[in-house]
């Protein structure tokens, strides 16, 4: 094979190539899930209550490698940042000050639902649907259990984006 053919071979192969990463990497990024969303309190219902004063969930990256923050701040009482980061399917640690979960397990169910389980003392807690809509534009998320104060909840929480 002459040196010509090879640099085309070549060219053609770090073409091909630069082509799947830029394809990989735009459906990454076209995770409907990834986003700041900011809650919308009048959309939502909190059941036992009260609703929080404001909150914001940060969704980022893939199902292998996922980060999810949470700035909250309740009706009463201090500040909340949590984080988790991790793989959909593993117990992932809860960083921060949530009440109500030390570990985290998320899984996907499909392009615009995630499910995930909080426990505490290796004891489930709150069981959560996030759900985006089609437009993209809201998340909905679904939680029922019973909190760190032994209450049953029953939670409507809706997000813009």
């Amino acid at each position: 094979m002459s040196r010509q053919a090879r640099v085309r071979g070549l060219s053609s192969l770090i073409g091909l190539l630069t082509v799947f990463a830029v394809g990989a990497a735009s459906a990454q990024g076209a995770d409907p899930m990834n986003a700041a969303w900011k809650l919308n309190l009048a959309k939502s219902t909190y059941s036992p209550g009260p609703a929080p004063k404001s909150q914001t969930v940060t969704i980022a990256g893939t199902d292998a490698a996922r980060k999810i923050t949470v700035d909250l701040t309740p009706a009463t009482g201090d500040a909340q940042h949590w984080e988790v980061s991790g793989g959909a399917g593993v117990s992932l640690p809860v960083v921060g000050n949530n009440p109500n979960a030390d570990a985290y397990v998320m899984k996907r169910v499909n392009a615009t639902t995630l499910e995930a389980q909080y426990m505490k003392g290796g004891k489930p807690t709150i069981k959560q649907t996030a759900v985006v809509s089609a437009d993209g534009k809201t998340l909905t998320v679904t939680a029922s259990g019973t909190n760190a104060q032994g209450a049953t909840v029953n939670n409507v929480a809706v997000y813009d984006r």
